[in-house]
């Protein structure tokens, strides 16, 4: 069996690499089953549709979405959703403007403490759908010598604590998950241990998710037993994967991950009774 990676990023959010290089990395490593899951756009699923195709690799259309939950950031990915449906790319849209607005300000308040960016160094680094974060930030605040690392960054100047932050302004969980049902797609919980209280999982269970990604290639063992326990007990799905951006260590968690066979089998069920 071919291996299965049901996250992943390109250069259309945060991930370095283009569709076609992920594609290409994804055949040299022997994946069958892929799913493109950017942050907040489908672009980047959309331009890998035809190369799929030609290198014979299952492509899962697939995003994650930006969300809160008690002022705390969720992501839910969403699963063979219609990529035409007008109220899912309406609040995409919506979401794309508000992380954009948001990164222009926190560089507008970098500037207020002497902390001078330039603009388009960032916009090219951001890639080609222009999708900022406070991660390209960092890498430009490192890039003109006013850190030595992301974490230095973050401490310093863009964590919640520091003066240039700005809060997101992101949909609720519940209204995402509705969208994602209203577009016959599955949701699912992405990297539910970033939560780190199961408590928002249970309210985010209640809001009807349909699954959690239990099998997440940056968690021990131990981690996943606790995730796989609440989604068998609570009748959600499991997925898995790498969340694949491309820095580091990444690419060899990417080449060697592969989520078990059984959670295309559960994915792909719940897809068709929907």
């Amino acid at each position: 069996m071919k291996k299965i990676d049901l996250h992943v990023h390109t250069n259309y959010s945060d991930g370095i690499y283009s569709p076609r290089e992920v594609l290409e990395l994804a055949k040299e490593s022997d994946h069958g089953v892929i799913s493109i899951t950017d942050h907040d756009n489908l672009d980047g699923y959309r331009n890998a549709i035809e190369i799929a195709k030609e290198m014979e690799i299952d492509l899962i259309p697939g995003v994650e979405i930006s969300c809160l939950h008690k002022n705390r950031d969720v992501h839910i990915l969403a699963y063979y959703l219609d990529t035409d449906n007008e109220e899912i790319n309406e609040l995409l849209h919506v979401i794309y403007d508000n992380r954009f607005h948001r990164a222009n300000s926190m560089i507008e308040k970098l500037k207020e403490q002497g902390v001078v960016l330039d603009r388009e160094q960032i916009y090219e680094r951001a890639g080609e759908n222009n999708y900022l974060g406070r991660p390209h930030l960092a890498w430009a605040l490192i890039e003109n010598g006013f850190c030595r690392n992301k974490y230095e960054a973050f401490e310093k100047y863009l964590g919640e604590h520091c003066y240039a932050y700005v809060p997101k302004a992101s949909p609720s969980v519940e209204r995402i998950v509705k969208a994602i049902r209203n577009a016959g797609g599955v949701s699912v919980l992405a990297h539910p241990y970033t939560l780190r209280n199961d408590e928002h999982i249970y309210d985010i269970i209640k809001f009807g998710i349909d699954g959690m990604e239990v099998f997440y290639a940056k968690c021990n063992d131990e981690t996943v037993l606790h995730y796989n326990e609440i989604a068998q007990n609570n009748m959600l799905i499991r997925t898995g994967g790498s969340d694949f951006h491309g820095e580091g260590l990444d690419k060899e968690i990417f080449k060697n991950f592969s989520a078990p066979d059984f959670v295309l089998d559960e994915l792909r069920s719940k897809a068709r009774g929907m």
